[in-house]
């Protein structure tokens, strides 16, 4: 049952609290053909610290012109009553995931199994979720759209190098894709650090899978998380958290290219700052358009042609935003707004920053 509507800072959104369980679900507009986000589980979630997670889908269908929202559930639960919470959650919200109306994917402390109860009602395009050499066809589509926007701003000549930032299985997508056009891994970091030097994109995935956020610690020696904002690369790829990238971290990567990869990496501040530095900043919901391309596309479709789908229209949407005068990222989030405004009778106030 709707029981009303939550206010901050002057953005309203749906949020429906569940009965049947502790928790809540978050729809970001009005009259949506589909909405979609993830699930999370903790027992102290709050839906204002979701509001990013579910305006950054929002974005990304708007650019793939799609009149679909984004949307999020929290369980507010302890891990031990999983099972029981998405079991509640599945028969309480019945009708919205049979009619796809509602569609999620395993977020904070869920995965596929723990969330089969909810999953096994989801009639998208499972290509996304088929395994390559440890990582999703998902995360491929992203590293896709990721590089390519790293490509474009920095114009790379035959050797060029890369950062990446907040190091995880996504990251591995990336590291194999800047090698297939071309470039090598320098720098990365995680949680527990920075590591510079020299490596491919198999290095990286055997670390990571073996260590996690540790990976750094076999890969040479450990140096602070800050220097990842080093500007002595091409290009940084920075996705590990809402504004992963500071104001502090914008003022070190200079005029180098900053790719986002993850759901407003990009806080407020940093991007005023790498603004007035003319720093080309690339959004996070045009690098992660690949995966809405490919949800209700025919299950006959190949990742050969999701693959050039992707590059051609993040290639297009890059040749009609970079040289707006406010920057790329206004830029696109001008286009999903206008695409927003042709369909919805107020916009939601609020852009995908951290």
């Amino acid at each position: 049952m709707f029981i009303g509507c939550l206010k901050w800072h002057n953005l309203i959104v749906e949020i429906k609290q569940l009965e049947s369980t502790t928790g809540f679900v978050i729809y970001d507009l009005p009259e949506a053909e589909n909405y979609v986000g993830p699930s999370r589980l903790g027992a102290k979630l709050a839906p204002g610290n979701a509001e990013m997670l579910v305006r950054h889908q929002t974005y990304i269908f708007a650019l793939a012109e799609q009149r679909k929202s984004g949307a999020t559930i929290g369980l507010k639960v302890d891990p031990d009553d999983t099972d029981a919470a998405v079991n509640a959650l599945s028969e309480e919200l019945a009708s919205e995931f049979e009619s796809q109306t509602l569609l999620t994917s395993p977020g904070l402390r869920l995965n596929k199994e723990s969330l089969d109860p909810v999953l096994r009602y989801d009639k998208r395009n499972p290509i996304g979720k088929e395994n390559n050499d440890g990582v999703t066809f998902e995360d491929e589509l992203l590293a896709i759209g990721a590089v390519t926007c790293a490509s474009f701003f920095a114009k790379p000549s035959e050797n060029w190098s890369v950062s990446i930032e907040g190091f995880n299985q996504t990251s591995i997508a990336i590291a194999r894709e800047i090698e297939n056009q071309g470039g090598s891994v320098t720098r990365i970091s995680t949680s527990k650090g920075c590591v510079t030097g020299n490596f491919d994109s198999s290095t990286l995935a055997d670390a990571w899978l073996e260590a996690g956020a540790s990976c750094v610690e076999h890969l040479g020696d450990v140096g602070k998380a800050w220097e990842i904002w080093k500007s002595d690369v091409d290009a940084i790829f920075v996705g590990s958290k809402p504004a992963a990238m500071s104001g502090e971290g914008a003022q070190g990567v200079q005029g180098t290219p900053v790719i986002a990869t993850s759901a407003a990496a990009v806080s407020s501040k940093a991007l005023a700052i790498l603004r007035k530095n003319n720093t080309p900043v690339a959004a996070d919901f045009l690098t992660g358009v690949g995966p809405a391309l490919a949800w209700w596309t025919p299950e006959e479709t190949s990742q050969d042609e999701l693959r050039s789908s992707t590059s051609n229209v993040v290639s297009e949407l890059l040749q009609e935003t970079s040289n707006h005068s406010d920057g790329p990222f206004m830029a696109a989030c001008y286009k999903a707004e206008a695409f927003i405004d042709g369909w919805q009778e107020q916009r939601p106030f609020g852009r995908p920053l951290g």
